[in-house]
């Protein structure tokens, strides 16, 4: 006993050792002669000090960088603003564990990087997005942008850039189970690193080996490269790389049945995590404290360990982590033989797990969309890239055929997993369904494959004018394709009242604020302002993904039928005992025959927009549905000619 605490005092000892010392940054004087400096050479510091401060001071980095972006926007420098997105996505993604705030300003970059025809930065945004997906869940996604990465990189020869495509490809590996190969994949990035002295990718490789290893369950060499992870990351003072290290040393010790010593190493990560604001990091060392709390028999202090994970996982909005901690909670219940609790966190955990499914399908269609509209936006083609642009075309109209396959096969189960209970309803709706399919989906997908030929053929005779044209026919068709096939799975969805509603707290201003952030590129290139009016924190209980899909209606059609240098926005208002939302744009109006008929589900029609976009009319069904399950209401008010004004009201409670 008296030997077991010295081992545990002289580890405690260490892990102290490790975490003292580390000053933090003083004041500068950074910008002390900012303004001598010309607009370029201000971009320039800004660019450099956002990416020095990144790990040491986050907050920072990022304001240096969004006042970059405003410089360079003024000044007109399109591959600073491309390469400064591309800086706070990074930012946002390892040193604040955003990872949808990080993937929000890949996307912002990513048109003006590839406009710029820059190889080696398209190369890096398409292996930051690749690294993205694969934290938050989205394998298909990631391997995507990490193959391409890897490709791009490869030709040009970029050994800095090949080591990180190594690294996206030995996750992704890993994510398989396939180690041996994984391991491989992290050796090699090694291997390139040391030849160009890269100190902090090294480090950051050998914790990926020591964490590949103890999955092979090779614990003893697992152990000693997260203890040189750990040394090399304190010499850089890479504190959120220390605590993972750690968590890897508190692990091996647990497996070994050593739980003091684990202890010592999940508490001493913790505290680092907590500095560092990494809630990810707090929640995996909360689960290892748990775990050694509940081996020691502290079944208490481990349920209220549990319990503070899990309310650090909501506040991270992470469906995995949210996972990772009902499984925990589950199993916890489980070996206390409390069945009841632990079929409860069971069946949350299932619950999560679908909606991060349905969360994933919807951004992926999302993804398709976003790639269609940059391909509209460019101009011409980069010349190192133009035959993996092409192939990339045909990627796109396979990857819709599957969706469509999926989804009607999707529509054609549940149809008949309804037939045993309410036959003729079910009956009723799949007729609906499959003359809807019918008669709107193979139209725009006929012109798909037509248009796409014909941009072949003005591709290969080098007639841009006319290939500009069949893009842009190419982006409007797939659109529409896009609005139907989502609308689609949510109404049918609701025919056969398979929507339930999921309620929790969260703000639903930032909600709002996320949704036009989604709309950013397509109102600009109507020169449209999208203006927004609310206040920085309205709370409500409602189904997040229900409500997104609302605004999202509400605010394509405003853009739709708004005229080129139009005004759209978006007001959010706390009245008595709901909130009002309200969208109101200065664009064509509504005549007075389709308002009395708006909201109405007796007819599925659609009219073009200002640019001839074209729907199917299921948004606005889609809308009075989701929000009449909440208790709300929804209305309009437009007069031809000067605009429309529609509103929904939510309960506070």
């Amino acid at each position: 006993m008296r030997k077991t605490f010295i081992h545990s005092f002289f580890l405690l000892l260490t892990v102290l050792f490790v975490l003292q010392g580390h000053t933090q940054p003083a004041g500068n004087n950074e910008l002390s002669n900012f303004d001598s400096l010309s607009e370029r050479q201000q971009v320039e510091l800004l660019m450099k000090l956002c990416w020095q401060n990144r790990e040491k001071q986050s907050d920072k980095a990022i304001e240096y960088g969004l006042r970059g972006i405003q410089i360079a926007e003024q000044q007109g420098y399109q591959k600073e603003i491309g390469v400064l997105y591309s800086y706070v996505g990074v930012i946002y993604q390892h040193y604040k564990d955003d990872i949808h705030t990080a993937i929000k300003y890949y996307n912002l970059g990513l048109p003006i990087i590839l406009q710029e025809k820059d190889s080696v930065e398209i190369a890096y945004v398409y292996n930051n997005l690749g690294d993205a997906f694969y934290r938050i869940g989205n394998q298909a996604l990631a391997v995507e942008y990490a193959q391409k990465s890897m490709e791009i990189f490869e030709r040009l020869q970029d050994k800095r850039g090949i080591a990180y495509s190594y690294i996206n490809m030995g996750y992704l590996n890993r994510l398989s189970e396939d180690y041996e190969t994984a391991l491989n994949y992290f050796e090699k990035a090694i291997a390139l690193r040391e030849t160009f002295s890269d100190s902090v990718g090294i480090a950051s490789a050998n914790l990926e080996v020591a964490r590949t290893l103890f999955l092979m369950a090779k614990t003893d060499s697992a152990m000693q490269y997260f203890q040189e992870s750990l040394e090399k990351h304190r010499e850089l003072d890479n504190k959120s790389y220390m605590a993972y290290s750690m968590q890897g040393i508190g692990d091996v010790y647990f497996l070994k049945g050593d739980y003091d010593s684990a202890a010592v190493y999940f508490n001493g990560a913790l505290k680092l995590c907590e500095e560092r604001k990494n809630l990810s990091g707090i929640i995996d060392s909360k689960l290892g404290i748990a775990k050694t709390l509940s081996k020691q028999g502290q079944k208490d202090d481990c349920l209220a360990v549990l319990n503070d994970a899990l309310i650090n996982a909501r506040h991270s909005e992470i469906t995995g982590n949210i996972l990772k901690v009902y499984k925990a909670l589950g199993e916890f219940y489980d070996n206390q033989k409390q069945y009841k609790e632990a079929a409860e966190n069971y069946h949350t955990y299932i619950a999560v797990y679908d909606s991060l499914l349905s969360e994933l399908q919807y951004q992926t269609l999302n993804e398709i969309k976003s790639r269609f509209q940059i391909t509209e936006q460019l101009n011409s083609v980069n010349e190192n890239l133009k035959e993996k642009q092409k192939a990339q075309i045909y990627a796109f109209i396979i990857i819709v055929m599957l969706i469509i396959f999926a989804v009607t096969l999707f529509l054609r189960n549940k149809t008949i997993a309804k037939l045993s209970s309410d036959l003729k309803q079910s009956n009723q709706s799949k007729d609906k369904i499959f003359s809807i399919i019918s008669h709107d989906l193979i139209s725009p997908f006929h012109v798909l494959l037509g248009a796409s030929d014909l941009l072949m053929e003005s591709l290969d005779e080098k007639d841009l004018d006319n290939a500009r044209n069949h893009g842009h026919l190419l982006q409007q068709t797939s659109e529409e394709a896009y609005r139907f096939i989502s609308n689609l799975l949510a109404w049918s969805r609701t025919q056969q009242k398979s929507i339930k509603l999921r309620k929790e707290d969260f703000n639903f201003s930032q909600l709002v604020r996320s949704v036009k952030a989604m709309f950013y590129n397509q109102a600009k290139l109507k020169h449209i302002q999208l203006k927004m009016n609310a206040p920085e924190t309205v709370l409500v209980h409602a189904d997040r993904n229900l409500l997104q899909i609302v605004l999202v209606n509400l605010v394509n059609n405003a853009v739709k039928f708004t005229e080129q240098g139009g005004n759209i926005e978006l007001s959010v208002i706390t009245e008595k005992e709901q909130i009002k939302f309200v969208i109101k744009d200065n664009g064509v109006g509504i005549s007075p025959e389709r308002l009395s008929a708006m909201f109405k589900d007796t007819k599925v029609e659609s009219t073009p927009g200002t640019r001839n976009e074209k729907g199917t009319g299921f948004g606005l069904i889609l809308c009075k549905e989701f929000v009449e399950m909440h208790k709300g209401k929804i209305g309009v008010k437009s007069t031809e000619g000067e605009g429309a004004e529609f509103w929904f009201t939510l309960p506070l409670q």
